[in-house]
């Protein structure tokens, strides 16, 4: 059975979803579609346009390969292609959709979608090897673990396989790694199963909408990324958080249209809205000059009382150059499982960091402490304040720690030895204070932040 859908997007049509139904026949075991659309550019400038397609089935959403060059998908009983779930062809009504990232003018782009039903299987292509060496166990109990919260591979808009996405990880030295394709998770149990016990891999997913993008990691299975008429992005994050996962706010302070598409975070209802973590340092700092302002964000967050956390991606879709500065995010956690790892996350017992040991700790006078994204009473504290090289042994000479005080810098530390320093700080904290670490180099370039040490009773005055 063939079926041919052909039409034009106009300019009208910028950030939509267009969807056309299509009948699937009884017995049917494998569906091919291939969409292509002209202009594939406006002509004009070095942007192109930028459609993607996504595939529903009668028992909803089967996959999509966003913002790839590969349009042509097979999805059947035991295979599907990159950024598609495998699975019973269902007989009845489907739905293509043309997700519309990016037209410009002068619009006027003409496509066509053409679909083909067959009754076999499609045969599995050889799967991705177990990256070797094989990895020792990795490391479990309490204690610092050191991973990546964003990446991609090619079932999205990534360079990597699952495998190569699992080996960079490993050559950074992570101990956890999220995957979080834009709008699929087919590739999640690729990498999961080629992890096995050398690393701990954690669900995830990039929605990435038209007006903002954001990670869900924890969660199982394929989340709803449409803002459509009716719903809201807080409606989505609340409904992310009631079913136990964590919601980040991406690179909110992105260049956003047109150089890159929906990368802006431009959800009125979403600042914070019911999100409790943003990442402020997305691939390598200095590459990405809207991290700064990322950091700023966080800190008026916080100084408007709301709990927030601070968390790093690397955004990996390719090999990185070797003098770009990432920062990976280390958590105090009960256990190197991914349930530890996040409720470590939740509560921001964590920092950024592109290699050196951060401390911050805060003492009350009765002896109780705070650790990083913990709440301490009002009154006098002692803070100890440090960092140290970390396992890369990162030289700290001509870096700086400071102390931040509701968002402002109160003091500041000269690191004179390359293996770090240690200080202790007295001050008396008032509720709704918070105090966090930074470490910058001479041109204000981040090397490290910690998440802060609230002042309040628990619950109060943070929300």
């Amino acid at each position: 059975m063939h079926q041919v859908i052909e039409g034009q997007l106009t300019l009208d049509h910028m950030a939509c979803h267009v969807p056309h139904r299509f009948d699937v026949p009884e017995n049917t075991g494998t569906l091919r579609l291939d969409f292509s659309f002209s202009p594939r550019h406006p002509g004009v400038g070095n942007i192109a346009h930028q459609l993607s397609i996504s595939v529903y089935g009668p028992d909803g959403a089967r996959g999509t390969r966003h913002n790839n060059a590969d349009q042509s998908p097979v999805i059947s009983r035991s295979w599907a292609s990159p950024g598609y779930l495998p699975g019973e062809i269902e007989a009845g009504e489907w739905v293509v959709e043309i997700d519309a990232h990016r037209i410009l003018p002068p619009g006027n782009v003409t496509y066509r979608i053409e679909i083909a039903c067959a009754a076999e299987d499609c045969e599995e292509p050889a799967v991705d090897s177990i990256p070797n060496p094989l990895r020792a166990p990795k490391r479990k109990g309490a204690g610092w673990y050191t991973g990546d919260l964003h990446g991609h591979t090619f079932h999205s808009d990534g360079k990597f396989s699952p495998a190569d996405y699992l080996e960079t990880a490993h050559q950074r030295g992570y101990d956890f790694v999220a995957l979080t394709d834009h709008n699929t998770v087919s590739a999640v149990p690729h990498v999961r199963r080629l992890a096995g016990n050398g690393i701990t891999v954690i669900d995830g997913v990039e929605l990435t909408t038209f007006h903002g993008h954001a990670l869900v990691l924890g969660l199982e299975g394929w989340i709803d990324w449409r803002v459509k008429d009716g719903t809201t992005m807080s409606e989505i994050a609340r409904a992310v958080l009631d079913r136990g996962g964590l919601y980040v706010i991406a690179h909110p302070k992105s260049e956003g249209h047109p150089f890159c598409t929906g990368c802006r975070w431009a959800f009125s209802d979403m600042l914070p809205g019911p999100a409790r973590h943003v990442e402020v340092w997305n691939r390598s700092w200095t590459e990405r000059n809207h991290n700064e302002d990322a950091v700023q964000m966080f800190y008026h967050w916080l100084n408007a009382g709301y709990r927030m956390v601070a968390t790093s991606g690397t955004d990996t879709h390719r090999s990185a150059p070797a003098d770009h500065r990432l920062a990976a995010n280390r958590v105090l956690a009960d256990d190197n499982t991914p349930e530890a790892i996040l409720n470590a996350l939740r509560r921001g017992n964590s920092y950024v960091t592109s290699g050196p040991d951060l401390m911050l700790r805060a003492v009350a006078v009765d002896g109780s402490t705070a650790e990083m994204g913990d709440v301490v009473a009002p009154g006098p504290v002692r803070l100890t304040c440090g960092c140290q090289g970390g396992k890369a042994g990162a030289d700290l000479t001509n870096l700086s720690l400071r102390l931040i005080r509701q968002g402002k810098e109160v003091q500041r530390w000269h690191v004179r030895l390359e293996q770090g320093l240690q200080t202790t700080v007295n001050a008396v904290a008032e509720p709704g204070n918070w105090f966090a670490l930074e470490l910058r180099d001479r041109t204000e370039g981040l090397h490290g932040l910690s998440n802060p040490v609230l002042v309040g009773e628990e619950g109060e005055p943070w929300h």
